[in-house]
């Protein structure tokens, strides 16, 4: 894609950062591709290897929470040493996160509780996830993309109104990742919108009523954006993610800070050449 004005400084997050100890994401997303062929080479069914990651990861999260103890039966000692061994740069404040949260926001708040393994098993889920899904999804015949608002511009106020969906970004800043993702995604045919909670039902319904497929794109932080595919998949939708560079909104600051994530990465999977 061509060159863009858009500033890309690594980024902070309250518990994970894409960047890592390096400028760039480049190096998360080469470690996490490496990580999927080792594991799928290992497991050969895609599909179930998916089923079993997310059986594991509900099970951490609960056994953390009421025991405050990780068990190696529930949790493969191979791959979880693969996972920390590759991804631990990109997920070294979860950890001080969780033990400083109470006993109520680990039960109730399933984001803000989410612990490091769940992390690192989010990011391959997400990488495998693509993986399906990909070639599906450039096929369908509808193609929309959910954007997080916290991709904003906060330095200037929001022009992006609403159509009969959700809203749509009118590219009133040339400093808003909305503007640039927008631009890309119209190039490839893929109808854009800032998520604001628009039900997918509803537009599912009028997508299959047209004889039309759909497929969806989504950003947002890791584990939104695996809660968002899950339920895709739950109703047979085939979907990509891209995730946030790190989680910096509100719920996990207090307030918005800048955030971004990888345009390349992004244009590389919604390309015809796919990923993987």
């Amino acid at each position: 894609m061509n060159r863009i004005s858009i500033p890309y400084d690594p980024v902070e997050g309250k518990t994970y950062s894409l960047f890592g100890k390096s400028d760039s994401t480049d190096e998360y997303y080469q470690r996490i591709e490496e990580i999927a062929d080792r594991v799928i080479k290992t497991w050969k069914e895609p599909e179930q290897l998916l089923k079993a990651i997310q059986s594991k990861s509900k099970r951490i999260r609960v056994l953390r929470i009421i025991t405050g103890r990780k068990e190696n039966s529930l949790f493969n000692s191979w791959l979880k040493q693969l996972l920390h061994e590759h991804l631990d740069d990109y997920t070294s404040k979860a950890a001080k996160h969780l033990r400083n949260l109470s006993l109520a926001k680990k039960l109730w708040d399933r984001c803000q509780g989410t612990t490091l393994e769940q992390y690192q098993l989010y990011m391959l889920e997400i990488e495998i996830t693509n993986r399906i899904h990909v070639q599906q999804f450039l096929e369908s015949g509808v193609k929309i993309a959910l954007l997080p608002h916290c991709l904003k511009d906060f330095t200037t106020e929001c022009k992006s109104t609403p159509d009969s969906f959700d809203y749509r970004c009118r590219h009133c800043s040339k400093n808003c990742y909305e503007h640039y993702i927008s631009r890309l995604l119209t190039k490839y045919h893929i109808e854009t919108y800032i998520w604001m909670g628009a039900g997918i039902s509803k537009k599912a319904k009028e997508v299959y009523s047209n004889h039309q497929t759909l497929g969806i794109l989504g950003i947002a932080c890791i584990p939104e954006l695996v809660w968002g595919m899950r339920k895709c998949r739950k109703y047979h939708i085939p979907v990509i993610g891209l995730p946030l560079d790190a989680n910096r909104c509100a719920r996990w600051m207090g307030e918005f800070h800048r955030n971004s994530i990888n345009l390349e990465r992004l244009e590389k999977l919604i390309s015809t050449s796919g990923i993987g």
